[in-house]
């Protein structure tokens, strides 16, 4: 059995025993500009106080875009509090987005859930940081950014 075998039994078994609550944070709404630049989504004292694990990201947009484009998104933790500080252990590289055309005038748009494969811990306390690491135009901007995140209730 592999390592990520044995990750995914026991967060089956975590589900299965009904102690596990999902959030999502940052609370506040925060902006990531398409400009390759770390934007922080929390610091370390907004943090779950337990070990918690990133599931997911969320997000929204402004419309306008005029054709089908394609960005690249990177997540962390670590790193010392400040808005535009890089996150010291990047957990998702690159992980793609699709944003469709869509125009201006029907407002902002918003995506399902990005759910990943299985659940990557992250100790406690720690500041979490998001950035578009690359897109084909570099004017997108998400409007609204978000993290997907469990933790065990009495843990």
């Amino acid at each position: 059995m592999s390592f990520n075998d044995k990750v995914d039994q026991m967060f089956l078994a975590a589900i299965e025993s009904g102690s596990i609550r999902y959030q999502t944070l940052p609370v506040a709404i925060v902006p990531i500009a398409d400009d390759a630049a770390w934007d922080e989504l929390f610091q370390a004292a907004g943090a779950p106080a337990v070990p918690f694990w990133l599931c997911g990201i969320s997000f929204n947009w402004a419309t306008g875009i005029a054709a089908e484009t394609s960005l690249l998104v990177d997540v962390g933790y670590g790193g010392v509090d400040g808005a535009a500080i890089a996150a010291a252990t990047v957990v998702l590289t690159n992980w793609p987005v699709t944003l469709t055309a869509g125009a201006a005038a029907v407002g902002p748009d918003t995506h399902a859930p990005h759910m990943l494969p299985f659940p990557v811990k992250i100790p406690a306390a720690s500041r979490m940081a998001a950035r578009i690491a690359s897109s084909p135009t570099g004017t997108l901007a998400f409007t609204d950014f978000r993290v997907i995140l469990a933790t065990l209730v009495g843990s």
